[in-house]
């Protein structure tokens, strides 16, 4: 999962959040819940993704390059155009001529010429037209993201070094023109003691009076929470209104409302381009301060109408001596929201209109869209009209040349005088389904099928179709009935074939998954094209024990340590590894033996250079199959059996697709593809 997309999964989940707590906090009456939405919303910016969950997206496109048909059909029928225009003109130019030899020669000659010219000029030119098209998008797309990454890189850098030099300089001024107040300092320590649940003298907040204008606030950076007040509010307060600003801001530090600061002057650094971070912090400051009104009432024990009176006093002299206020501080502004704030106060709505079943809906649902992560990925799913317009490219691909008008006599043939039609493997039927068996369990029926995919008939239900790119190799679960598929992005993902959806996502690969396993006790094995065998917890997903090939061949070649199948015994105790690619048919393949729990090399041994897969009889023994579908044991090099190519490729797709070997006889077993 790149960057880019854990950056939009979290903008939209964050997004959802942010929609969940203006729901809420419309009225302001659940400030408390609005605002741990907010802070989640927060949260979930910067948060990794922890449980991804696959996210199918269908698509009716189709792949150009999975349809041959439509590629043929183009230079077809631009022979047809060409070589239609270009006989029209030659045949009445050549029906002024005298003789039938001169007229046939010439339209021969030039419909021939049009057709080399109509076939050869496409294909010479279109390749070239493509790489430079697509180099030029590449370095366009290049140039793009490097150009995004120093933006967002230049706005980051300034907002950090504005916001902590802002940080450095209040600092100092409060120790050069604050002086702190014992008595005031003590009034919170009791404050705190009495309203907080855990013990935390040292870290009470102290009480400093500054000669300087600044908005009164809690600022915390790193060292003891600190209550800024400026001396000319504090001398033109009465001691009720004192006692009431102090219990507003010692809400905030009960609250760790500085905490809230820090993470989010984080996020706003790193996200300093979307608009809805600055909403959601008006949002956050707007239900903070009523928490805190609400909360200072409480503490104080006195009527809500004292409290406001005190409250619009701080709020008039705020407005008189407007000042900044730095990063990490919680201080009381003149904001809009100020009438909200006092009319909830007021008539007391904070307590009241409360809902536990709302409460905990919101905050359930909040935390499962925190957690969560879409792993996003497309499926094809068929369309008629598609199928259609291949039938009707299919039917202009194979048919006949406009015929030339000639004035020749139609010369009939014998039949008896033709030679027999040859037979051979050049114009034998092609094999449409290379691969067919049934799942144990389910009793569902897998078929493959040439130039199409795969498809899963599910009896009552309509069959799933997948590609060449999203099932490489499948295996059921014998507990369950549920089947395990990879693809050619390296997922291995756990599918639920009655629902026709996936379940989870067990992991991922560095390269395309080429071979699975399952054991009769329901382990579950994967190996890749990198050379890598993963045990995984069917459960969680978790990775229980790996074996990596270029460790155990650190010289090898990467083609080398690719694994081409893996197989497990009868017993499940062993598991067979047949690495070696594929497609070096002059390369020897080399068999590992591994212990299924632990994934450790217990045996190797070098095989054929054409050998397929390695497979295990119930008996106990391994036997070795080569592409030309010769079986051999491993110790002897005399074939005992013969299969059809076209079953070898079944073999190694998936563990379901057995070798029938018996004892009876030299020929091959009649149904040599049976269902496990």
């Amino acid at each position: 999962m790149t960057i880019a997309e854990v950056i939009i999964g979290n903008l939209c989940l964050a997004s959802l959040i942010g929609v969940l707590a203006c729901i809420v906090g419309r009225c302001g009456r659940r400030a408390v819940l609005a605002h741990a939405l907010w802070i989640m919303f927060f949260a979930k910016l910067v948060t990794p993704p922890i449980v991804s969950v696959p996210l199918p997206i269908p698509s009716f496109t189709t792949d150009p390059a999975a349809s041959p048909v439509a590629i043929a059909s183009a230079p077809q029928s631009e022979t047809r155009r060409h070589s239609s225009s270009g006989s029209t003109p030659d045949s009445a130019v050549s029906r002024e001529r005298t003789g039938h030899e001169a007229e046939n020669a010439g339209l021969d000659r030039q419909a021939s010429d049009d057709l080399v010219a109509a076939t050869a000029v496409p294909a010479a030119s279109r390749p070239e037209r493509d790489v430079s098209s697509a180099r030029f998008a590449w370095l366009n797309s290049n140039c793009l993201m490097c150009l995004a990454c120093a933006i967002w890189m230049g706005g980051f850098l300034a907002l950090v070094v504005h916001g902590i030099l802002r940080l450095v300089r209040f600092r100092k001024l409060i120790g050069q023109c604050g002086q702190e107040d014992a008595e005031a300092t003590e009034t919170v320590r009791e404050i705190v003691r009495r309203e907080s649940r855990w013990r935390i003298d040292r870290r009470t907040p102290r009480v400093v009076r500054v000669s300087v204008h600044v908005s009164p606030m809690l600022f915390g950076f790193a060292t003891r929470p600190i209550i800024v007040c400026p001396e000319q509010l504090w001398q033109s307060l009465s001691p009720a209104d004192r006692k009431s600003f102090l219990a507003h801001e010692t809400a905030h530090f009960l609250r760790r409302d500085h905490w809230v600061r820090w993470l989010e002057w984080s996020v706003s650094a790193v996200y300093w381009w979307f608009p809805g971070v600055y909403f959601a912090q008006k949002q956050l400051e707007r239900h903070e301060e009523a928490c805190c009104d609400a909360r200072a009432v409480k503490i104080l024990g006195t009527k809500p109408r004292q409290y406001a009176e005190a409250l619009l006093r701080v709020v008039d002299f705020i407005s008189d001596h407007q000042a900044g206020l730095p990063k990490f501080a919680s201080g009381m502004q003149p904001t809009a929201t100020l009438e909200e704030r006092l009319r909830l106060l007021m008539r007391n709505e904070l307590d009241q209109s409360y809902s536990h079943l709302h409460t905990w809906g919101s905050g359930l649902a909040c935390a499962a869209i925190w957690m969560v992560h879409p792993d996003v990925y497309s499926f094809q799913l068929p369309r008629d009209h598609d199928r259609q317009r291949e039938v009707i490219a299919e039917r202009e691909r194979i048919a006949p040349l406009p015929s030339l008008e000639s004035d020749m006599p139609i010369q009939e043939w014998d039949e008896a005088e033709l030679p027999a039609a040859p037979s051979g493997f050049w114009n034998a039927t092609p094999i449409r389904h290379w691969g067919e068996f049934s799942f144990g369990v389910s009793g569902y029926r897998f078929t493959a099928i040439a130039g199409e995919g795969f498809a899963i008939d599910r009896s009552a239900d309509d069959p799933l179709v997948f590609d060449q790119r999203n099932l490489t190799a499948i295996a059921e679960i014998p507990a369950s009935g549920r089947v395990i598929i990879g693809d050619a992005a390296g997922n291995v993902r756990l599918w639920d074939l009655k629902a026709g959806m996936p379940v989870s996502l067990l992991g991922r690969h560095t390269a395309d998954v080429t071979s699975l396993a399952v054991t009769p006790d329901g382990g579950v094995y994967s190996a890749d094209s990198a050379g890598a065998v993963i045990r995984w917890e069917l459960q969680s997903g978790r990775t229980l024990a790996r074996w990596n090939g270029k460790s155990q061949l650190p010289d090898s070649r990467p083609d080398a340590v690719a694994v081409q199948s893996i197989r497990s015994s009868i017993d499940g105790q062993w598991i067979a590894v047949l690495c070696g690619d594929w497609r070096q048919t002059s390369t020897p393949k080399t068999l590992h033996l591994l212990d299924s729990q632990t994934l450790t090399e217990q045996a190797s041994m070098e095989l054929a250079p054409q050998t397929a897969v390695v497979l295990a009889d119930p008996r106990g023994d391994w036997f070795a199959v080569s592409w030309s579908g010769s079986v051999r044991p491993l110790d002897d090099s005399q074939p005992i059996r013969q299969v059809k190519k076209d079953h070898v490729s079944a073999l190694i797709l998936s563990q379901h697709a057995v070798l029938d070997v018996n004892e009876s006889g030299d020929q091959p077993s009649p149904s040599i593809i049976t269902s496990r």
